[in-house]
């Protein structure tokens, strides 16, 4: 029999103490269950609130619960009627159900629009300044498709499936017709409470902080989770798959996909993608951010209240731009809102801006400019069918395809031009004006130009005017 000597004995100790050091770190890429501290929900007094308890048919198919609002009255007049938005019944009408509301306590009259499924409304008095406890049961059949609202034979993705309260602008309330080029997380901002009760076999993530899971003993889970500042409800659900977590720069990542591989992928993905944003002086505007895997009517993914959806079939590059695009919707498209319908440009251009300089950044100046001459600034050279201009409303736009050549690519070509002039650091000082100056409202056009004056000591109105019509 060989004996160690002590040599070899401390050369086996150390041996395992670096396995067990990698195992760790392997562990603290995948767990399965970070959770951040359990708190109580104190939503913002300036904010509505929103508390949800949902739960999951093991097949995905239904989702049943209770709703509650709690929001007031700041139009500046008596109202009638509070109405909200269920996306999915655009969709596939009937898929959403919506019953037995109350207003503080009193029975109210709940019903669908009959030309626009997708619009409720509660009939009840609402003062000017009043503020109103809004409850009611919701069964949702979720659509069977792809999509940013839709389920596969093993996952659902809901982004804004559930009905949440309408935007009030300019005296009346937003009810546009659904458009997927829109997407469906068009809102005020507010405080989210959401408790999930799914089978112990499917995996949930949502678009928020996860603070508490419940073992029920009776097969299912309740998982509880929050987010302040969401613009809609958005989770992931999958009855087979996998999850992996990290934290960047004290964001909590969470990456739900088919399989561990996948789901590992994209984790490292978001996390380098959450790393460049923040290299460029940009904050991320959540304390979580999920990427889930799934397919969506949009190529490039799909945006919720911190959470983005992607397909993973991409190759490397393509994929990481993909995720830092997303990303940066999470700044321009959330946190700051814009119309969707009427200013798309809004969001879509300025994150296409911080991709690029992301890609700047990581890749060099040679690689920057062979892609911004090869790929983006020839997009503005292509004659559009129908005069689509980049200031163009998304019923001008034929498809994703379209739409994505002339607002990710023309529009980013003509808003790097004031990059190229001024210099990064003035533009993107302008560009964090912008988010801290409309940061939980709605940016506009004015809103910008007024941040590039601010930054850059120059008008930039004529030149933005231009390029919007061309």
């Amino acid at each position: 029999m060989k004996v160690f000597s002590r040599k070899n004995a401390l050369l086996l100790a150390a041996l395992l103490i670096a396995l067990a050091a990698a195992c760790a770190f392997a562990l603290s890429r995948a767990q399965t269950a970070v959770m951040l501290e359990e708190t109580a929900f104190e939503p913002d007094a300036e904010r509505d609130a929103m508390t949800v308890s949902l739960e999951a048919t093991e097949d995905l198919r239904t989702i049943k619960g209770e709703m509650r609002l709690t929001a007031t009255n700041r139009t500046g007049g008596d109202l009638s009627e509070i109405v909200l938005r269920a996306y999915a019944n655009a969709i596939q009408p009937g898929s959403v159900t919506l019953s037995e509301a109350t207003v503080n306590g009193e029975r109210a009259s709940i019903g669908a629009d009959s030309d626009d499924p997708s619009v409720w409304r509660i009939e009840a008095p609402w003062r000017a300044g009043e503020t109103a406890e809004v409850c009611w049961r919701v069964s949702l059949i979720v659509p069977r498709g792809e999509g940013e609202i839709g389920r596969t034979d093993d996952s659902a993705l809901l982004i804004g499936a559930l009905p949440t309260p309408a935007m009030w602008e300019n005296g009346a309330w937003r009810t546009d017709g659904y458009d997927e080029l829109a997407g469906t997380s068009y809102g005020q901002a507010m405080d989210v409470r959401l408790t999930l009760t799914v089978p112990n076999g499917v995996q949930a993530a949502f678009g928020g902080a996860w603070v508490g899971e419940r073992d029920n003993g009776d097969g299912t889970r309740t998982l509880t989770m929050q987010l302040s500042g969401a613009r809609e409800i958005s989770f992931a659900l999958r009855a087979k798959g996998a999850m992996r977590q990290t934290t960047v720069d004290g964001v909590l990542v969470t990456a739900l996909a088919q399989n561990a591989r996948t789901a590992s992928r994209l984790l490292d993905l978001a996390a380098d993608a959450l790393e460049d944003i923040g290299q460029l002086g940009l904050a991320y505007p959540f304390p979580s951010l999920t990427v889930a895997q799934a397919k969506t009517a949009r190529a490039d993914g799909a945006v919720g209240s911190a959470l983005i959806a992607v397909d993973a079939d991409a190759k490397t590059d393509a994929l990481l731009s993909r995720v830092t695009r997303l990303c940066a919707r999470q700044i321009f498209g959330v946190q700051v809102e814009n119309d969707p319908w009427n200013a798309p440009w809004l969001s879509e251009t300025p994150a296409s801006c911080v991709e690029l300089m992301a890609y700047r950044r990581r890749e060099g100046e040679a690689a920057y400019e062979k892609r911004f001459y090869g790929e983006i600034e020839i997009a503005t050279r292509l004659t559009r069918p129908r005069g689509v201009t980049i200031g163009a409303s998304t019923e001008r736009f034929g498809g994703d395809g379209e739409m994505t050549q002339v607002l990710r690519d023309a529009g980013a070509a003509g808003l790097m031009g004031i990059e190229q002039a001024v210099g990064q650091a003035a533009f993107l000082s302008a560009l964090q004006r912008y988010v801290e100056q409309n940061a939980g409202g709605v940016g506009t056009l004015e809103a910008l130009e007024a941040a590039l004056e601010e930054a850059t000591g120059s008008d930039w109105s004529g030149y933005l005017a231009d390029m919007l019509a061309s």
